[in-house]
């Protein structure tokens, strides 16, 4: 019998080409969303729902409403992902957004205020919190095998 590797094996060039691909797709995910939720913003989508509203309901909007934005671009964020054959989705969609709000907490875009605008340094923030959440979950592709 040859020693020759299974087909289903990722060689060590294979496997570090998925992992690129997996950190790059999940970076532009990851921006992408974030172009939308500013698109909403600074067309005034946000602002007419949060003008309209009086204090009691803009408790219930921040307390009910920021979960569920999270939760939607969750959802969004997970089938695209997977239509672009990223596997396995569910670590990139839940890390994701906690990398991000790492990055504000300790005021990461006011750091990086000389690389643009705000709106700029957010996009770049949100693509290296979603490709960092796929660089660090790329185990999970061989625990797929």
């Amino acid at each position: 019998m040859t020693d020759t590797p299974h087909p289903s094996r990722l060689t060590a060039g294979g496997f570090a080409f998925k992992v690129l691909l997996r950190v790059v797709v999940s970076a532009v995910v990851g921006s992408a969303l974030l172009i939308a939720w500013i698109w909403a913003y600074r067309t005034g989508v946000l602002d007419r729902v949060v003008n309209e509203t009086t204090l009691g309901e803009f408790i219930l909007l921040v307390v009910v409403g920021l979960p569920v934005a999270l939760l939607f671009s969750a959802l969004l964020a997970g089938p695209v992902l997977w239509l672009l054959k990223v596997r396995p989705v569910w670590p990139i969609i839940l890390i994701g957004p906690v990398f991000l709000g790492l990055a504000h907490y300790f005021k990461l875009p006011d750091e990086l205020s000389s690389l643009g605008d705000r709106w700029t340094v957010l996009v770049l923030l949100a693509g290296a919190s979603y490709g960092l959440a796929g660089l660090l979950t790329a185990p999970a592709i061989l625990r797929r095998r």
